[in-house]
């Protein structure tokens, strides 16, 4: 099954929440849905007027964290699922688009009844790999999609990596001691969704083909994302020919999580680095060619569109690629018919 989707609020929507988005896509024809954690506040607090109940109970704000003392009076997070006490201090997360954990688990459940796939972005500026005050800021913004996706049933959460920290060698490996870290803390197997990680459109910021490759074998609950645009802006244009498609989606196949996620729209770029994106009938990157392989791909892929016209070009981007697949069938039935005169 190819699936279409959006990355966002659809621009038509007249509402502005988790619950309506899935509502309005469905409504569009679209089944696929990648939601972005953007404008969230996280505030500390002391958690006396909570105590006595489950984080996920608080109807206010969704909680991400309870911190309680150790035994050196240290303060230490303990997750979300024991009771709040009085001495506790919480990590509530304010978001515009769901209040509690009821909106992100109604969602989730509307999500499937209408067949709408899940994804969740992490917020876009990302600094991983750095050992500072923005590291340990980028680590929580992954943690807290992680905590979220888990609640509406994401399938995958998808993040950026951040500048190199030092050379690539040396970044590789900090990539994949940070991301073998939360994976291990938030692991799929626990009921998070999985870490997807995307490809770059940007020569100064950790992504590459061969680098998220790299990461995927050292890191199994990892998934690269393949991001058509970005793979095309950094590598100076290589997507041109079906064959270029072709050799680009095998490699991502092999470590892809039920169906290979992917990401497009057209872009402009320069000296190997993305500039804009843009529609997809503008710039060298067509989804003609895409689609010219996607008619006989035998396994599950989720195409969203990146484009500044989200939904309409996801929408036109089934409609060629329908047209593609209309085309086979019907030199099929003429080669058929020809033979059996």
């Amino acid at each position: 099954m190819i699936r279409f989707g959006i990355a966002g609020i659809p621009l038509t929507s007249k509402g502005r929440t988790f619950i309506e988005s899935v509502e309005d896509a469905h409504n569009l024809g679209l089944n696929a849905l990648e939601v972005q954690l953007l404008r969230v506040n996280v505030e500390e607090r002391p958690a006396l007027e909570y105590a006595g109940q489950n984080p996920r109970d608080i109807d206010s704000s969704i909680i991400v964290d309870v911190l309680r003392q150790d035994e050196d009076g240290n303060y230490q997070g303990i997750g979300i699922d024991a009771v709040i006490e009085e001495d506790d201090i919480v990590q509530e997360l304010f978001w515009n688009m769901a209040k509690n954990y009821d909106d992100l688990n109604d969602g989730g459940k509307l999500a499937k009844e209408l067949d709408v796939k899940l994804s969740m972005h992490a917020p876009y500026y990302m600094d991983l790999l750095q050992e500072d005050e923005m590291g340990d800021k980028s680590y929580n913004h992954l943690k807290w999609t992680l905590i979220i996706g888990k609640a509406m049933a994401a399938h995958r959460v998808i993040t950026h990596t951040g500048f190199y920290n030092g050379n690539k060698k040396d970044s590789l490996k900090k990539a994949i001691e940070v991301y073998s870290d939360i994976a291990k803390r938030y692991s799929h197997d626990s009921g998070y969704p999985y870490i997807g990680v995307e490809t770059t459109g940007k020569s100064e910021i950790f992504g590459s083909v061969s680098e998220l490759m790299s990461l995927a074998k050292k890191v199994h609950e990892i998934e690269p994302i393949l991001n058509f645009p970005h793979v095309h802006s950094v590598t100076g244009g290589s997507l041109i020919e079906v064959k270029d498609f072709d050799a680009v989606i095998s490699e991502f196949q092999k470590y892809s999580k039920g169906d290979l996620y992917s990401e497009f729209s057209g872009v402009d770029y320069e000296d190997h680095n993305e500039g804009k994106l843009t529609a997809i009938k503008h710039g060298d990157l067509k989804f003609e060619t895409l689609a010219e392989i996607l008619v006989d791909f035998s396994s599950n892929m989720t195409i969203i569109s990146s484009s500044p016209l989200l939904e309409h070009d996801s929408q036109y981007m089934n409609l060629i690629y329908l047209r593609a697949l209309s085309k086979k069938f019907q030199k099929k039935a003429a080669t058929k018919k020809a033979s059996e005169r």
